[in-house]
């Protein structure tokens, strides 16, 4: 693929770019030669330029870019030192400058300038003055993000910093719907924004910070007061070619007491406002505790799906925040959604062990509604003390059709697959915190869950398509029913007390239990007749104690952490007569040491033994129908299985210039529940069970990001390694993947010039089994260009993959190019926008896998072109 003109743009830009700026660096000193870390200097061009700042690192150095030939008046200053003043003439050429500041003798606690500082940073918080950095052209939040030094917005709406994820996103220290920043980025318009705050270590609870160890970064954005008792927001409109049509509001109103916010969108585009991603978020995202139940859960396969061919969609989401008084604040939130898809896949499918092929075409027909909720209460009677209570409750419907045509030895069958889901889920959590002095804090945490789901399949055929061990009645037409139901209850209770020895020693206790109640009931018939051997009727129950002991101690700038955890678990299961037992006691070690070197690089280190129980389904003694081809036996012998996890990961931060992030991780399974397989020709009996080699995995990445004033550039390569085995036809076959990656970035971030974002990536993916090999490249190019004159904008995308499989000498490129073109006239509430997806109409993507018994190789249909026009207005 050749662009020429595009790498033309590419190089004209940057060579512009790098010709008109230069470079002034040194230290910033106090008068003992001592360098002083945090100290903000300031550059202010004398032709109403773009202001340059930066913060001295903990060795005292900065640098600036300036833009040549310009004058600065330049100020230095430094807590409890006097500000120093300089201009900087007419600068031509880079240049280094040490600056030594006095100390104040009257101790000023605040310097008052005439500009505000663009960044501040104070321990684990991060301001950013987002005027700074700002033309006013900004539309959402997302394109004030994209300006600030060290904060960088995906595709998706992922927000990091400093190269960690932001997971909580707060307006005026309220958290917005879920806290989850893709809502945010994308709907809150930038015109209210006055400053944001980015806050690590991250704590609900002022007086637990320090005590818990929190990952969550959050972002705080602060309103401009004249916003705080507003209505702002916009709603877009809009009609294309084909009936397309799109309607997007997104409202909300801010007062000191009460907020509300509502989110709205209908489409029949591509466009999704709620994914899998967001979902996931909601329920409290991912740990090794419920990632089963969540990839079990029938909204993943609600929203997992996001390359159809077409789609009606609706999105409505509200939320309200109302502080009763100082003491007592509540807040709620609702989600509704309601998705038609139509979405067609052709796979290509290579059964290893007797060599057949398939193919198989699938055409499905989505019929989907969500509907989810949440109610907090937040009650804070004194300063020490604070209890805080929520329901969550999920509400889920899906009806899916799906029309098979398969070619299996040039003989073609077709059949359908109509498959009904219901599902309802209810959590109530309550969590009390009580600060008794300086040195002990308690929390006690209770938690109920109560989820039940009812699934069914019903399979339509004039050809007998299942396995011959299950007795199907030959005619003329074949009516095969799956039901399934489940049903859980729990309860969790924890009591934690923190014990504060001193200054560097803390101690931790904790003790708590967990109760489960769960039932599965599945059945097969045939014209309303049972089949025999696949019905179940299972009542698994299981408890479990726990306690542990945490000691946290502070060696220099480094933490260090141990604990160690007792854990007692027994469960019982009752089956059609057959009753199992299990019991087990053990003990899970889990160190850390977590060392800031300096406010900008930081060292980690972490081991932990965790484990994970069967889940309830494995557990059954009869079988279920999974698929047409795919039958599951349960197994109620099965016991835990045993992850060793250890991970080191540095950081090197700088606001401007090299930043590295290097980590490794390494993962070792041991007792795993592997899945074996008894196979003939297309069709499968998997049965689960315990085997002995372990499952090995491990992941090394390296990623070196580049800040400059006006872009960015990031370069990362990943190497990931597995090895496993399982079981087929009683033998055992072991698997080595391999995968590269590498990705290169570069985007710019002018005020006045075309700004580009370029990302190229190659994944390499080396598969091996004792059966088969397949390796396979894959290539992604993305390149977006936007530019702003005067009231239009500008933006253009261009996707281009490339995908090739050495096993099947398949090939697929795919590209995709979309456009808009914005006009807004500058104080008018009034904007039009002209949007092109998919202009060059591309149908399809390719993509492969290998497990330890197939090959696939699936062709996925995508959304075709659209054009629409919209016309957005400005509350």
């Amino acid at each position: 693929m050749k662009k020429p003109h595009l790498i033309l743009f590419f190089i004209l830009n940057f060579s512009l770019a790098i010709s008109s700026q230069i470079v002034i660096k040194g230290k910033i000193l106090d008068e003992n030669n001592k360098p002083l870390t945090g100290a903000n200097i300031l550059a202010f061009p004398t032709n109403n330029g773009k202001l340059a700042h930066n913060v001295s690192d903990n060795l005292g150095n900065y640098t600036l870019s300036l833009t040549k030939n310009t004058t600065y008046n330049t100020s230095i200053s430094f807590m409890g030192f006097i500000t120093r003043k300089e201009i900087l003439n007419n600068t031509k050429k880079d240049s280094i400058i040490n600056f030594i500041l006095k100390e104040d003798p009257n101790k000023l606690e605040e310097i008052v300038i005439k500009y505000k500082i663009p960044v501040r940073i104070r321990k684990d918080t991060t301001t950013y003055n987002t005027d700074a950095f700002t033309n006013g052209k900004e539309r959402k939040l997302k394109q004030v993000l994209k300006k600030l030094p060290g904060v960088e917005v995906d595709r998706k709406g992922n927000v990091t910093v400093k190269g960690k994820k932001v997971t909580t996103l707060l307006v005026d220290n309220k958290k917005f719907f879920t806290g989850d920043t893709k809502l945010a980025v994308n709907n809150i318009p930038a015109d209210v924004i006055d400053k944001i705050d980015v806050i690590e270590d991250y704590h609900e609870n002022a007086f637990m910070k320090g005590l818990e160890k929190s990952d969550e970064i959050a972002m705080n954005i602060s309103l401009k007061e004249d916003k705080k008792k507003f209505v702002f927001g916009d709603i877009e409109a809009g009609l294309g070619i084909k009936n397309r049509y799109v309607l997007h509001p997104a409202i909300f109103k801010y007062s000191p007491k009460t907020n509300y916010s509502f989110i709205g969108d209908f489409n029949n585009t591509n466009r999704k406002s709620f994914t899998l991603r967001d979902y996931i978020n909601f329920d409290g995202g991912l740990d090794m505790n419920n990632l089963k139940e969540v990839i079990q859960s029938p909204v993943v396969k609600l929203l997992r799906n996001q390359n159809f061919t077409a789609s009606k969609h609706k999105f409505g989401g509200y939320n309200m925040q109302h502080a009763k008084n100082e003491k007592l604040s509540i807040s709620s939130f609702l989600i509704a959604l309601s998705d038609k898809t139509n979405s067609r896949v052709e796979n290509f499918r290579n059964y290893l062990i007797d060599n057949i092929t398939e193919r198989l075409r699938e055409d499905e027909r989505n019929n989907q509604n969500l509907f989810l909720g949440k109610i907090q209460f937040l009650y804070k009677p004194e300063e020490n003390t604070r209890i805080k209570y929520y329901t969550k409750f999920e509400k889920t419907s899906i009806n899916q059709t799906i029309e098979n045509n398969r070619d299996l030895a040039n003989s073609i069958i077709n059949f359908n697959e109509n498959n009904l889901i219901n599902s309802d889920k209810i959590n109530s959590y309550l969590k009390a915190e009580k600060k008794f002095s300086t040195y002990h804090t308690s929390q006690a945490i209770v938690n109920f869950n109560f989820n039940k789901i009812d699934d069914s399949t019903n399979w339509l055929t004039n050809t007998n398509i299942f396995p011959n061990n299950i007795p199907i009645n030959e005619k003329e037409s074949i009516n095969v029913l799956k039901k399934s139901s489940t049903e859980k209850f729990e309860y969790n209770v924890a009591l934690k007390h923190f014990w504060i020895l001193d200054n560097v020693n803390h101690l931790y206790f904790n003790v708590g239990n967990n109760f489960e109640q769960n039932k599965f009931k599945s059945n097969l018939q045939q014209d309303n007749t049972t089949i025999s051997n696949f019905s179940n009727n299972l009542y698994h129950n299981q408890f479990t104690i726990f306690t542990s002991i945490l000691y946290k101690k502070l060696i220099g700038d480094a933490i260090f952490t141990a604990e160690l955890k007792y854990q007692n678990y027994y469960r019982t299961s009752l089956d059609l007569n057959n009753n199992s037992s299990y019991q087990s006691n053990l003990l899970l070690p889990k160190i850390e040491m977590d060392w800031d070197i300096t406010n900008r690089k930081k060292l980690i280190f972490k081991y932990n033994l965790t484990n994970t129980f069967p889940s309830t389904r494995q557990l059954i003694s009869n079988n279920i129908l999974n698929n047409y081809n795919n039958i599951y036996t349960g197994n109620t012998d099965l016991k835990e299985t045993f992850y060793h996890f250890v991970s080191l990961s540095y950081r090197n931060y700088k606001t401007y210039g090299w930043s590295f992030y290097p980590s490794i991780y390494y993962k070792i399974r041991n007792n795993q529940v592997q899945n074996i397989f008894n196979t003939s020709t297309i069709f499968n009996i998997i049965n689960p069970i315990n085997i002995d080699t372990p499952n090995k995995s491990l992941t090394t990445n390296f990623r070196v990001v580049y800040n400059y004033k006006y872009w960015k550039a990031t370069v990362l390569t990943e190497y990931t390694n597995s090895n496993y085995a399982t079981f087929i036809n009683n033998n055992k076959i072991k698997s080595n993947n391999n995968s590269f990656l590498t990705r290169a970035s570069f985007r710019t971030v002018y005020d006045n010039k075309p700004n580009i974002d370029f990302s190229y990536s190659q994944t390499h993916k080396d598969n091996t089994n004792s059966l088969f090999s397949a390796i396979s490249n894959l290539s992604n190019l993305d390149v977006a260009v936007d530019y702003e004159y005067k009231n239009w904008k500008f933006k253009t995308e261009y996707l281009y993959n490339f995908y090739k499989n050495n096993a099947t000498k398949n090939t697929n490129s795919f590209n995709e190019l979309n456009a808009s073109i914005f006009y807004q006239k500058e104080n008018s509430p009034w904007g039009f926008e002209l949007l092109g997806t998919n202009i060059g109409n591309n149908i399809s993507k390719l993509n492969s896998t290998l497990s330890s018994n197939l090959f696939s190789e699936r062709r996925t249909l995508v959304f075709p072109r659209t054009f629409v026009v919209k016309a957005i207005y400005k509350l």
